[in-house]
């Protein structure tokens, strides 16, 4: 007797429910459909504007150099091709780092620079955005630098990157040089 009074009042749940979800869509009205219009208003474009340039002018940026020492620097850059070095126009030398890794903690780094110096390579790190990166070098043709990243690759299994040298100047200016503190 009581599993049958059990089965009636979920029965009557169940009858409930379905009451409670489908007379609200019975006792709602149907609202007409929104009229749709076949006309597309659409305004009238523009007129053009005309303007007219006679000639272009090129902006002129103030120079870095001035133009004799512009000239000093190609004729150096010309005194020293065998040796593969070239001046770039601020006076400093076109150089080629080889990025190594990066690290978030500066730890890391520290201990790739003392793996890479036992291995004899010139490395070291920088602070760039938030991270410290570790590079080989600096290395005045980008061959050397190339000969080098094969090197590392091979030996070490390094997936290096051939970057631009940043003087240890430059560094300071851009706040990469690490302090003491790291």
């Amino acid at each position: 007797m009581r599993y049958g009074l059990k089965e009636r009042l979920l029965g009557a749940l169940v009858l409930i429910a379905l009451a409670v979800i489908f007379v609200p869509f019975l006792l709602e009205e149907k609202r007409p459909a929104a009229p749709i219009s076949d006309k597309i208003i659409t305004p009238e474009p523009p007129a053009p504007v005309k303007s007219v340039v006679e000639r272009p002018v090129v902006p002129e940026l103030p120079p870095s150099l001035d133009k004799q020492q512009k000239q000093q620097v190609a004729s150096n850059n010309k005194n020293l091709p065998h040796s593969g070095l070239t001046l770039n126009p601020e006076g400093g030398v076109d150089a080629w780092a080889i990025q190594a890794a990066s690290f978030s903690e500066p730890a890391n780094a520290k201990r790739l620079v003392k793996e890479l110096e036992k291995n004899q390579y010139h490395a070291y790190w920088r602070k760039i955005n938030g991270m410290a990166v570790v590079f080989v070098g600096p290395y005045i043709s980008q061959n050397e630098s190339r000969e080098v990243q094969d090197k590392l690759l091979q030996q070490q299994g390094l997936k290096t990157l051939l970057t631009r040298y940043v003087p240890e100047y430059e560094a300071r200016i851009q706040g990469s040089l690490p302090t003491a503190d790291d």
